[in-house]
């Protein structure tokens, strides 16, 4: 059973170009927050800014050191 939680989606893009891949950042109850990226595993963190950061850094090592992960939409979703 799907558990009814708040969901922002995230894009990785370089710095001035265009969409490369997208994911989202889900609320893990008190435990925190978990960020999703396809072909990653998911990374936790307390905040939903500290999984933004740890996405990126991840995604930095795939594509190079140019590309940046941005928060674009929120709303509530299943996950």
């Amino acid at each position: 059973m799907k558990s009814s939680c708040i969901e922002v989606e995230v894009v990785v893009r370089p710095i001035h170009g265009m969409q490369l891949s997208e994911g989202y950042i889900c609320e893990d109850g008190p435990a925190g927050f978990l960020g999703y990226l396809p072909g990653l595993m998911p990374l936790k963190g307390k905040t939903r800014e500290e999984v933004r950061v740890a996405l990126e850094q991840e995604a930095q090592s795939y594509y190079g050191d140019d590309v940046v992960v941005e928060i674009v939409a929120a709303g509530a979703l299943a996950c």
